[in-house]
């Protein structure tokens, strides 16, 4: 019996992971998703308001004036990231309230099917699954967020350089 039990201790393949290690990687992932995005939006921010007040301080020269839609564009596709991070993760995580019977506000409290009856494990794995996808998938779009943050920033410091150089 004790050899029984080696032999299947040793098999190779995958190893059901516990669900709440599954939903603790999907909450880890989610809270990183909104550090990215901080971030981002902190850099964005910096960045607008730079380029606000340089142009508020006069006209920039030609050089500054072409690179101009480039910093715009750079900083709409971080922008657009960042939302789409945001967005992805709550409609997720409606779908699944929703498909779970829990009220879709997310300040009401979450009881399943009404009668706080425990899930089917197939559901539950299931449902946890798409919600670890989901946060994966949100992690992918804020970190591109944050890394189009960083070029804007980075083109923000040349397009003031460009202008300090051209004029005003």
């Amino acid at each position: 019996m004790q050899v029984d039990r080696r032999v299947t201790a040793s098999r190779p393949g995958p190893r059901p992971e516990p669900p709440e290690d599954v939903l603790g990687q999907a909450c880890a992932l989610v809270r990183l998703c909104g550090q990215d995005a901080a971030i981002a939006a902190v850099l964005l921010a910096l960045v607008l308001i730079g380029t606000g007040t340089r142009l508020a301080a006069g006209p920039p020269g030609l050089a500054a004036l072409a690179l101009l839609p480039v910093l715009a564009g750079v900083f709409a596709t971080s922008a657009v990231f960042a939302v789409r991070s945001r967005l992805t993760l709550v409609s997720v995580l409606g779908e699944v309230r929703g498909r779970l019977g829990a009220p879709l506000d997310p300040g009401v409290p979450w009881t399943t099917f009404a009668s706080a009856a425990a899930l089917d494990g197939a559901v539950r794995d299931r449902e946890l699954r798409r919600l670890l996808s989901a946060a994966h998938r949100c992690g992918e779009l804020s970190w591109r967020a944050l890394a189009w943050a960083v070029t804007a920033a980075v083109l923000f410091l040349f397009w003031s350089l460009a202008a300090a150089a051209g004029g005003g």
